[in-house]
């Protein structure tokens, strides 16, 4: 029973780290996007702290290693992960104004700040391999099968954390809610640990769960990120999606940071007085004797919510238009907020590169308004 407590901690400590570091992504994405260079930095400052983790782990393990050390180090964990997105929540909206002023040092000071929230945790998550292989090794001549067998446990849990974070918990339940899944169930393994070898400290520690679910009674229903005129917001498994109102009765439609408009609605007229209206004079360019106004079928690589759409279904009539989305839910938005319910558009929620390889349909006009702010590559 011992044995099989231990392997379970190596194999949840593994699942939770990397389940934090996907949710810390997302985190950031609505005030700092997802570029490669922020992908970048919170990889190799996770990897720090798991390594800091590692080095104090074993020196903290040789002093005190006795389960209810392990148990009482995995549920401050559990807490310093569950209190991420509310402490974090103030830093992050100080990216709002540094963007808003252009004052890079604000911008770079609230990064540094919200991405320093997760050392605590992390560090903590990486004494937990180190501390399982010292409690669990009995004599040396097993030393390498237990560690081994620690190991696998922590990279198996790692796996599955992956998938279970990037396919269900963050496009179902949020972030925030996914921060406080992984700290709940960790806390409620660790008090269970406890339970068994120490009850008394398993009532003390049970506080920290407590305080989480105070915080989540409090502040649980604010905006992930408070905009002017903000209509609706969700994560999908791509974005972080914003539909905003404007003074004059426009919607629009903003992703992850908020840089660029994604799309643009406004009943009272068709044209966006914006990049879109372009689109509508492709087919003024063919050469002749193809140069003319009429289309007979219309792709849009980089759907969004419809503006393309629409405004050739406006101008050149029930033409058919195929409209290529990577993001379902992104499609799900332009319906309802959008009115993109031409009965002309058909819709196809995958890569817009693989749909151009595999389709066997001609067109007139292939828009592709695919891309990722603050750089545009337009091409039509």
């Amino acid at each position: 029973m011992r044995m099989l407590r231990l392997m379970t901690m190596a194999f949840w400590g593994g699942f939770v780290a990397l389940g934090v570091e996907l949710a810390a992504s997302r985190l950031l994405a609505p005030f700092f996007g997802t570029s490669l260079i922020v992908w970048a930095n919170l990889i190799g400052l996770i990897l720090i702290y798991l390594s800091v983790g590692y080095f104090l782990g074993w020196r903290w393990a040789d002093r005190s290693p006795h389960e209810t050390t392990l148990y009482s180090i995995t549920a401050w964990a559990g807490f310093a992960i569950g209190i991420v997105p509310f402490v974090g929540r103030p830093v992050l909206l100080l990216s709002l104004n540094a963007l808003e002023n252009y004052a890079v040092g604000l911008l770079f000071g609230s990064f540094a700040g919200a991405v320093v929230l997760l050392g605590p945790p992390v560090i903590l998550l990486g004494c937990v391999s180190p501390f399982v292989i010292r409690i669990a090794v009995r004599g040396v001549e097993e030393a390498g099968r237990v560690a081994g067998q620690v190991y696998a446990a922590s990279t198996l849990g790692s796996v599955l954390g992956t998938f279970v974070t990037a396919l269900l918990l963050i496009p179902n339940a949020g972030t925030r809610h996914t921060f406080l899944l992984l700290a709940f169930s960790l806390l409620a393994l660790s008090l269970a640990g406890l339970a068994a070898v120490a009850p008394r400290r398993a009532l003390a520690h049970s506080v920290l769960a407590i305080i989480l679910l105070g915080l989540v009674l409090w502040q649980g229903n604010q905006p992930i990120k408070p905009s002017a005129g903000l209509l609706f917001e969700k994560e999908s498994a791509y974005h972080y999606i914003q539909v905003l109102r404007r003074p004059d009765g426009t919607v629009e439609l903003a992703l992850n940071e908020g840089q660029a408009v994604h799309s643009e609605y406004n009943p009272a007229r068709v044209l966006t007085d914006s990049a879109w209206d372009y689109f509508l004079l492709v087919p003024l360019f063919n050469r002749a004797p193809y140069r003319t106004k009429q289309v007979s079928r219309v792709a849009v690589i980089g759907l969004a919510a419809g503006t393309v759409s629409r405004e050739y279904t406006a101008l050149y009539g029930p033409v058919p238009v195929d409209g290529v989305e990577i993001d379902g839910a992104i499609v799900d938005v332009g319906r309802r907020y959008f009115a993109m319910n031409e009965p002309n558009l058909q819709v196809f929620v995958q890569d817009g590169r693989v749909f151009l390889e595999t389709t066997d349909r001609r067109y007139d006009v292939i828009a592709v308004d695919a891309y990722r702010q603050p750089y545009i590559f337009p091409s039509t």
